[in-house]
């Protein structure tokens, strides 16, 4: 068991919704894209998903209302507090790299306010396409180490698919990837699907973060900027499916 009240509440909520749907445990699978075995361990209340976005998932495939996601949400967040000790998600699907007992991170964080510093090489931010050449190490300005571009990604099917930039659809940029992913931790600086930022190297050993499906992992993306203290921010790897080959970070 949780061994959490606010988990039990959670997992009722979610019992309630997939009683409601009057689909399967497989069906609601195949809808959602969790594991059949994960979606009973959150309904029983054996288990609290490690990030909101099972939760999310399996709650759109019970056609869910808006109302319903945001206090999901606050259950969520609420038996994920009273979790007694770290664990290593089970859900997330294969990185290439070596498991780790991970810190409890939402990928979606809120913005927090930062002084804009100068003195930094511009870098452009810019919005793509399809079709778009893939990335490829560039020089960034005459003199200057290489750096790739990367293309920011959300699996959100509906932030995917918004041509405006609404601010709920924003994703935030850490300041230190080897501290936990939260508000405290990001630049002012926003980012949304399918916008290109310049990387020039990889960290391997950061904060484990998962997207809203529940892939996870620990690489990270130094991004340069002009408008963040230092000059750069971190984009998770699981926020882009570029690959560029970039060196390791020092």
């Amino acid at each position: 068991m949780t061994g959490t009240d606010d988990g039990q509440v959670l997992a009722a909520r979610l019992r309630m919704l997939k009683e409601r749907s009057g689909a399967s445990f497989e069906q609601l699978s195949r809808q959602s894209g969790v594991s059949r075995s994960s979606l009973h361990r959150y309904c029983s209340g054996t288990k609290v998903p490690a990030s909101y976005g099972p939760v999310h998932a399996f709650a759109k495939a019970c056609g869910a209302t808006g109302e319903e996601l945001r206090e999901l949400h606050r259950l969520w967040a609420l038996a994920d507090a009273g979790r007694p000790t770290p664990e290593v998600h089970e859900d997330a699907e294969e990185t290439g790299e070596a498991p780790r007992p991970r810190r409890r991170v939402k990928v979606a964080v809120a913005a927090t306010v930062v002084a804009a510093v100068a003195g930094v090489s511009a870098v452009a931010l810019m919005r793509t396409g399809e079709g778009q050449e893939p990335p490829s190490i560039v020089e960034s300005r005459p003199g200057t180490v290489p750096t790739a571009v990367v293309r920011v990604h959300n699996v959100e099917g509906d932030c995917k698919s918004k041509a405006e930039r609404v601010p709920a659809c924003s994703m935030g940029l850490a300041r230190d990837p080897r501290r936990k992913y939260a508000a405290g931790n990001v630049v002012d600086h926003r980012v949304w699907h399918g916008d290109v930022l310049r990387s020039d190297c990889i960290l391997y050993d950061g904060d484990r973060v998962e997207d809203e499906m529940g892939v996870g992992t620990t690489r990270w993306f130094r991004v340069l900027l002009d408008d963040v203290p230092g000059g750069h921010a971190w984009l998770p790897a699981v926020r882009t499916q570029d690959h560029p080959n970039l060196p390791t970070c020092r």
